[in-house]
């Protein structure tokens, strides 16, 4: 009842978000999202709005790989891409270029009443430069991981074919160390997350998922990135995010539908590794802790299985 009057916590279904305020401020901001939370554009621009708690409306448009999609939308948006946000009436397509423009028109912080700030005032050089120096270093570690998992090995080349492999950690240990350099959690340091750390946070998701499974190799909880690992950790506190957060079996099913499909490397670890994701050694009770190669959130484990069972029979209980 809370979620279709528009309030109660995040949740994927919620197609009415008000945050106190009333449906005509919701009326301003249409969020048009994917239906089955598998986008990372629209998970980045979904996090801003529930984190900044801006009243909107929201639309489930079905991915490409689930058929056409609906007249109504493509009528407005020809090319079908999402996420979008239709604002006082104006059409807003890509994600980077809609979060800029809602932290315009719904500041925060000490400038608004919407949440946190996330970006660096007008006039702050220093910060602007770092933000802009760190979303650059963003679309490398992306590209990097683009050569790494979904491109085949070259023969002879070794194990990660060619320097895919060192490339990809190259680059994470810059995101890392960046990561380092202010104090806190975030990349822009402050108590909350910023444009900067929401626009890493859906692409480094998919990362830990994909190349454990397509590359035997491990990212998170590996201690090599230990400030990646911390950020995470800080992440995984909001509960805003943990709504949006995903499993690494689906991740992995849902990844290929959107950017092709990854090219395992071969060997005992990463078999290993895709076979845990795949369940194949699946028993009931599953035994999950923080420490496992896809861990279990610390929220989750203080939960225990009592609300785990509670949350699964409730799931199910909808599939009908």
């Amino acid at each position: 009842a809370l979620r279709k009057e528009g309030g109660g916590e995040t949740h994927v279904e919620a197609g009415l978000r008000l945050f106190g305020r009333s449906e005509d401020e919701a009326g301003r901001l249409t969020f048009y999202r994917d239906h089955a939370a598998w986008c990372p554009y629209c998970q980045k621009l979904w996090l801003q709005i529930e984190l900044k708690r801006i009243p909107c409306r929201i639309e489930r448009i079905n991915m490409r790989s689930y058929g056409a999609k609906p007249k109504s939308f493509t009528s407005k948006v020809p090319s079908g891409l999402l996420p979008v946000v239709e604002l006082d009436g104006r059409i807003v397509t890509e994600s980077l270029v809609i979060m800029q423009m809602l932290e315009q028109e719904f500041p925060g912080g000490d400038f608004g009443p919407y949440g946190p700030a996330m970006l660096p005032a007008p006039g702050d050089a220093e910060g602007l430069a770092r933000a802009n120096k760190l979303l650059k270093l963003e679309r490398v570690l992306f590209s990097d991981w683009c050569g790494l998992v979904f491109r085949p090995s070259v023969p002879g080349a070794g194990l990660f074919g060619g320097g895919a492999m060192g490339a990809f950690e190259k680059t994470l240990s810059a995101v890392d160390e960046a990561l380092g350099e202010t104090a806190g959690h975030w990349f822009m340091g402050g108590d909350a997350p910023t444009i900067v750390d929401l626009q890493y946070v859906s692409h480094v998701e998919r990362m830990n998922a994909s190349a454990l499974y397509w590359k035997g190799m491990q990212l998170r909880g590996a201690g090599r990135w230990k400030n990646i690992d911390k950020w995470f950790d800080a992440f995984e506190q909001l509960p805003e995010y943990r709504a949006t957060q995903s499993d690494y079996y689906t991740t992995v099913m849902d990844i290929p539908p959107q950017y092709g499909p990854g090219f395992s490397s071969g060997g005992d670890k990463q078999e290993r590794a895709a076979a845990v994701i795949d369940g194949a050694n699946w028993r009931l009770p599953l035994k999950q802790s923080t420490r496992d190669a896809e861990p279990l959130t610390a929220h989750a484990e203080a939960a225990g299985e009592q609300a785990a069972r509670e949350e699964a029979a409730w799931e199910l209980s909808q599939n009908g």
